[in-house]
């Protein structure tokens, strides 16, 4: 009788236990699965810059038609501050390179020169940042629909044609995109810069180390 009731006792103990929840340390933060929270930004801290973010350049460099030859680089720049989540990834006057993709001088009967250009990357500390989508005569978000209908209407390079050739001169306003997703550390930052981050695989992490 006695192993019996000890036998019973000793079920119902490890029933109880199997029943009762795991312990969580009190020091690990735990969250929902798939909950993002914003985390503070300082100088330094590396931002993700995603592909297509919007970049505005300026041409360094008169670049026309009837000089230029396929392959030629010239020089360009960042004329506005890249901003990702409130942070400063991209300064204001960060050098580039551009290329000269196709060129033809104009030639009888009244054909036009032919110029297209292609932003290539710009250089941020050891990194080059690549580009793509280079459209020219384009400056700030407020006028880009602006120039797109004149686009359409006239030709990208309207207003830059001069006795046939194409000229397009230094300090040309211009737009393009970044290529590929890249990590840039934080230059500056303003009051409300903050990147989401995972918290549910942070905790996790945590909770890993303490417990190992």
């Amino acid at each position: 009788m006695v192993k019996q009731a000890f036998a019973m006792w000793a079920l119902g103990a490890f029933a109880c236990a199997q029943e009762s929840p795991a312990p969580v340390s009190p020091s690990v933060e735990t969250t929902t699965a798939g909950s993002i929270v914003p985390a503070p930004v300082t100088p330094g801290t590396l931002v993700l810059v995603p592909a297509l973010t919007p970049v505005y350049v300026q041409v360094d460099e008169e670049v026309s038609s009837k000089t230029s030859k396929p392959g030629d680089h010239f020089q360009l720049s960042i004329s506005e501050d890249v901003r990702v989540a409130g942070a400063v990834v991209i300064r204001a006057g960060t050098p580039g390179i551009g290329e000269v993709v196709h060129a033809a001088k104009s030639g009888g009967g009244g054909k036009a020169g032919e110029l297209i250009l292609a932003a290539r990357f710009v250089t941020v500390g050891q990194q080059e940042v690549r580009l793509r989508s280079f459209v020219i005569g384009v400056h700030g978000k407020d006028h880009t629909q602006d120039a797109l209908a004149a686009a359409m209407v006239a030709g990208p390079f309207a207003m830059f044609v001069h006795g046939g050739q194409i000229v397009i001169p230094r300090g040309a306003s211009a737009s393009a995109k970044t290529a590929l997703d890249i990590q840039l550390p934080a230059l500056g930052i303003g009051p409300d810069a903050a990147v989401p981050v995972d918290t549910t695989t942070q905790g996790e992490d945590e909770h890993e180390k303490q417990t190992s």
